[in-house]
């Protein structure tokens, strides 16, 4: 297949990209940057007033992982509005060059986040049910992301990812380097839900999802076993045969993290069923097996 992907050199798209090409198919990344590509992976120019050539070329799938980080810096109202312009203009964009395609692809995978739910320690957010959004920042990005995609005319999926967990990229590296230094441990009370899933299993889904057409709207893309923080931070300790048991206090944690300190210290508790009603397999469906492969490894 001939897949066009925006976002194909982060975190995910690495990734992505390197199993597309290892089953065979050839892989179209949109980038503000020029750069060299090869047989099986194409680097085409956009945005900055610059359409990519299409002609000639039938695309099949779009995925759209297209975004400034949102973890990375601290949420000054400038970097919160990079974040959500970032998004919304990226998937704009793509929309409008699905809508000039022709053949129209038959599937457009956006990018989103279990930030939609609300933080709750009690209830499962399942993606066959429809629930209220919360009422924060990253919940508003994730709704104008959504709106934007939605306009696409075609099967739209948008995975909703949790904490994705690997060595090169996601928050496993940060959380890791806080026990290097004999530091680790339940960060505010330790209750929040981790909704988690190991970079394998993500980039499975994705390629389950381009080939389960029963697949569409929001699709949680989360392990079937989310923890709570202090679990997981115990876990983590074991792996790493370091101690897991000093505390961050919150405020300690919100002084240096600002606003999205809610990151680490709110969570939901989110299920994956649409992915488990069509019999998909989880590579790490629980949290010892992620963490025991990515330590290792």
């Amino acid at each position: 297949m001939n897949i066009l992907i925006t976002g194909g050199t982060g975190f995910v798209g690495t990734h992505l990209v390197k199993e597309l090409v290892a089953r065979g198919d050839t892989v179209y990344i949109l980038t503000r940057q020029e750069q060299t590509g090869s047989e099986k992976i194409h680097y085409l120019t956009w945005l900055n007033g610059k359409q990519p050539d299409l002609s000639g070329i039938t695309i099949d799938v779009c995925i759209n992982l297209a975004g400034a980080a949102i973890a990375d810096k601290r949420w000054t109202e400038s970097r919160k509005q990079l974040i959500l312009e970032s998004r919304e203009m990226a998937t704009e964009a793509l929309v409008s060059l699905i809508h000039d395609l022709q053949p129209k692809p038959k599937l457009l995978i956006n990018a989103s986040a279990i930030g939609f739910y609300p933080t709750s320690q009690t209830t499962f957010f399942l993606d066959t049910e429809e629930h209220e959004a919360a009422d924060n920042f990253l919940a508003e990005t994730v709704i104008s992301w959504e709106k934007a995609a939605r306009a696409s005319g075609i099967r739209t999926v948008f995975t909703r990812f949790g904490l994705i967990l690997g060595t090169d990229g996601g928050s496993l590296p940060l959380l890791t380097k806080q026990f290097s230094y004999l530091a680790g441990g339940p960060l505010g009370d330790g209750n929040q839900w981790y909704s988690w899933i190991h970079i394998d299993d993500v980039v499975r889904a994705l390629l389950f999802i381009m080939e389960t057409e029963a697949l569409e709207g929001v699709v949680n893309i989360t392990a079937p076993h989310p923890v709570q923080q202090k679990k997981f931070a115990e876990l983590l300790g074991q792996v790493m045969r370091r101690p897991a048991k000093i505390a961050t206090p919150a405020a300690m944690i919100r002084l240096i993290l600002g606003e999205r300190a809610m990151l680490v210290l709110e969570g939901q508790r989110v299920y994956p069923q649409k992915l488990l009603n069509q019999n998909f397999e989880f590579a790490f469906p629980k949290i010892q097996d992620a963490l025991t492969n990515l330590i290792e490894e």
